[in-house]
């Protein structure tokens, strides 16, 4: 006797397409969750770059009669600059001591990958000069506040504020004896800009501009910008980065968000005396010799 040939139950194809929406609905729900995650990851692998960084600068100062620094990465001694990046500034301090390793250090979502002064500018590297320096460790996409490589403009002197000639020089601790250290910014994340090119790739500021318009006017934080978090796209920079880290003196690090969404951290010129236009008061900004801004923005008064 034959028996009854039982049938398998199966999906209808209207059952099929329901699963698959709720599928594509959970993938839509899922993926910014798992992008903000990625970001926040990426963003605290930089709070702790720059961190090492400023614990860094601090045993380098204990070797090295309190200054937190040798200079700037800039390798422009035809034009007042420091020297060899290999030899002479914040980087080659640590790389150097084996202190820290900048090179192996990048902020991860910054869209620039190296310093500015590894291209040519100032007829200093060719690229495979730069490719060779960068295999060694001496790169960053992080800028050094003007403080930390530059301290004061000396009254007198000339105007540009980079030469060392016109500047104390790289900052010692006995210059913060009056002014909070945990408002003095040391390294941050680097601005990019789209023209700046290193071995064919965008590149950071080195070094932020220091006072703006005088002695001792605000200073200008214009080279420091935005490398995390996502906000309204920046087409002259070429990203839509909102946020920045920047380590500060006394070792903390604080993040700061591109307000006016230009791609940079800049003066304000339209207040007397010049303001921030996004940087809050937690960011030193005036003469470190009076632990505030100048009344006068060419005198220490």
């Amino acid at each position: 006797m034959n028996r009854p040939r039982l049938l398998r139950p199966a999906f209808t194809l209207i059952e099929i397409l329901v699963v698959i929406a709720i599928i594509a609905l959970l993938i839509s729900i899922l993926l910014p969750s798992l992008a903000s995650a990625r970001e926040y990851g990426q963003e605290t692998k930089c709070r702790a770059n720059l961190s090492q960084f400023g614990i860094g600068a601090i045993s380098y100062a204990q070797s090295n009669n309190d200054f937190l620094c040798s200079g700037a990465f800039d390798p422009e001694v035809s034009n007042g600059r420091d020297g060899p990046v290999d030899q002479v500034g914040w980087v080659a301090d640590l790389v150097n001591l084996q202190i820290a390793y900048p090179g192996e250090a990048l902020c991860p979502s910054n869209p620039a990958r190296y310093n500015q002064k590894l291209g040519n500018s100032g007829n200093t590297y060719n690229e495979d000069q730069a490719r060779e320096l960068v295999l060694q460790g001496y790169n960053t996409n992080y800028s050094q506040s003007w403080y930390m490589g530059r301290t004061e403009w000396i009254p007198g002197t000339g105007s540009n504020v980079k030469n060392l000639a016109n500047t104390v020089g790289a900052l010692n601790l006995s210059s913060l004896k009056n002014v909070d250290t945990a408002r003095v910014p040391l390294l941050g994340d680097g601005r990019t800009d789209t023209d700046d090119l290193v071995l064919g790739e965008r590149s950071v500021k080195t070094m932020t501009d220091g006072p703006f318009a005088g002695t001792c006017s605000t200073q200008n934080y214009a080279d420091f910008g935005p490398a995390h978090g996502r906000g309204s796209y920046v087409p002259f920079k070429d990203h839509a980065k909102v946020r920045a880290n920047i380590v500060f003196a006394d070792g903390h690090v604080g993040f700061f968000k591109d307000f006016d969404r230009d791609g940079e951290f800049a003066v304000d010129p339209t207040t007397m005396p010049a303001g921030q236009k996004d940087l809050s008061n937690e960011v030193f900004d005036g003469a470190l010799r009076l632990g505030r801004r100048s009344i006068n923005r060419f005198a220490y008064e």
